[in-house]
């Protein structure tokens, strides 16, 4: 466990990585993907994945960077990482370089299969023209490109993967406590018992995705596999990837957010309590998180 966690940040905070050829494309793509019904976003890591129907109608894009927030859900593209677009029978799946994936986009199974054999057809296309390494290459970016709100920006840095965890930075801005790792299962099976709805941010390299919701089911599957089922939504836990869980209050509120990274400092996932009109914390959340400590 990192009760002691000092881990640096081990890239820039927005990294200088070659940006995709034709980087009009993947605008293109989300332009199209928006023009459909409700497709399912995916994400996932070795400890958590995190999959959710989404409206994709009305993605803003800004240079390198496309973002939207619909109802139950928020999506973040930093699209200098998106290099590669495979197909999939079902769906799309963007990656890096390496060919890691950052994204999966699989369609309703109503869905015409027309629109998803053109959409397949055409971006993938467009992918094959280009050979690796070659085309107009657009600049990477120089400086930060995505919400301004510095709390919001240092969330995503770390659910992405840029930043590592590094208590002292966390401290500056508020309280940090490390609490007991091994209880993470059991208050996510206690919020989804009770019907508590949730913040959820997780996030790939270059994709950042928030649940916003209740999960209503849940149960364990082989080893520590915990999986959690809402309303249009999926999150399957790895409990023994949890390497050390803090619990973060920023200095300007009295809410409290549970922050989950693995053994090497990566963020696995952060997690809210959805705050009542007054802005005050769920009493169940509060009295979960307390237990926590204990």
């Amino acid at each position: 466990m990192h009760a002691n966690a000092n881990l640096a940040t081990v890239t820039p905070l927005h990294p200088a990585t070659p940006s995709p050829p034709h980087r009009r494309r993947w605008a293109e793509l989300l332009w199209d993907l928006g023009c459909l019904d409700q497709v399912w976003i995916e994400t996932e890591l070795p400890g958590i994945q995190l999959t959710q129907q989404a409206l994709l109608q009305g993605i803003r894009i800004r240079d390198h960077y496309a973002w939207l927030e619909g109802r139950g859900f928020a999506l973040h593209g930093f699209l200098a990482h998106w290099q590669r677009l495979q197909g999939q029978p079902r769906g799309l799946r963007i990656e890096d370089a390496g060919g890691a994936k950052l994204l999966g986009i699989s369609f309703a199974r109503d869905a015409s299969d027309f629109a998803l054999r053109t959409l397949i057809h055409t971006h993938q296309d467009d992918d094959r023209r280009v050979p690796p390494g070659q085309g107009r290459h657009q600049p990477a970016p120089s400086t930060w490109q995505g919400p301004t709100d510095p709390d919001t920006r240092h969330d995503l840095a770390e659910v992405c993967g840029w930043l590592r965890l590094h208590p002292p930075r966390l401290r500056d801005h508020g309280r940090l406590t490390l609490v007991d790792h091994e209880l993470v299962g059991c208050l996510f099976e206690a919020l989804a018992d009770q019907g508590r709805a949730l913040h959820v941010l997780t996030g790939t390299r270059g994709v950042a995705q928030r649940f916003s919701g209740v999960f209503h089911t849940h149960h364990r599957r082989a080893g520590p596999w915990l999986q959690l089922i809402g309303d249009g939504a999926r999150l399957r836990l790895d409990t023994g990837a949890i390497d050390s869980a803090w619990v973060f209050q920023r200095a300007d509120t009295s809410r409290r957010q549970l922050r989950l990274y693995d053994d090497g400092g990566r963020a696995l996932a952060l997690v809210e309590d959805q705050p009542s009109l007054d802005g005050s914390e769920d009493p169940i959340w509060r009295t979960l998180i307390n237990a926590l400590s204990d």
